[in-house]
């Protein structure tokens, strides 16, 4: 018997962003898995948090001690899967077993990794629930459209290997070092929309000419760091018309 697994997109943070797809999933789960990075406890409260506002039925959370935050191209580690893989084997065949995932998981979060490295030794019948994305969002936020214009994704350690004008917009995911500050000299009228925590009460926007703001994203970004102890941000790169 194959044990059911939903993924389930829960937006880039704020509580109002789960679509009625995810409401619905998130209802008939019965134990849910949380990684718990002890870095970044606010991230387990979070995912606790969108748990108890929205499901209205008898489930658990199981919290994981995940390793600290590796690059999504990173191997996965050994011991992460193993612990996932013995307290999944522990449940009830029939447990339907819920994962949140930030943002859309089918554009780009790392539980579809997990869920797929535990395919090979595990039975299981996955259905992803997509969500709102942080690029729709970071979008929405800064009022801006991006029909009518190429759009690549990327992340910031590829960023300067792949960037080029023609392109179009380019939205840069998992980028703590901030990889566009390469840009600046070649680019110097390359804009920059970005934003942090989207759709929170703690959401943060910045944008105008990357040479001229990203001092002041940079500091920004440090502030904001040292102050929650993690960041979650996006941004997208586009040539003014």
């Amino acid at each position: 018997m194959s044990r059911e697994l939903l993924v389930i997109g829960m937006g880039p943070g704020g509580f109002g962003q789960l679509t009625l797809d995810a409401v619905d999933a998130m209802n008939r789960v019965d134990v849910f898995l949380v990684a718990d990075h002890e870095e970044r406890s606010e991230l387990v409260w979070r995912r606790s948090e969108v748990i108890r506002r929205h499901v209205k039925r008898a489930h658990r959370i199981i919290t994981v001690l995940d390793p600290a935050h590796r690059h999504p191209d990173d191997d996965l580690d050994d011991a992460r899967l193993a612990t996932y893989r013995q307290i999944i084997t522990g449940l009830p065949e029939d447990a339907v077993i819920g994962f949140l995932a930030w943002g859309d998981p089918a554009l780009y979060d790392s539980v579809l990794r997990v869920v797929d490295a535990l395919r090979p030794t595990l039975s299981l019948k996955v259905r992803v629930i997509p969500g709102v994305s942080a690029l729709q969002v970071l979008a929405a936020a800064h009022q801006i459209a991006l029909l009518g214009n190429p759009v690549h994704l990327t992340t910031g350690p590829r960023l300067l290997s792949e960037y080029r004008p023609d392109l179009g917009d380019v939205v840069v995911f998992d980028d703590a070092e901030l990889a566009c500050r390469g840009l600046v000299a070649e680019f110097p009228d390359l804009e920059i929309y970005w934003g942090a925590y989207l759709g929170s009460d703690d959401e943060v926007l910045a944008n105008g000419p990357l040479s001229k703001v990203i001092d002041e994203i940079s500091a920004l970004r440090a502030q904001l760091e040292g102050h929650h102890g993690w960041v979650h941000d996006t941004y997208l790169l586009r040539m003014p018309s």
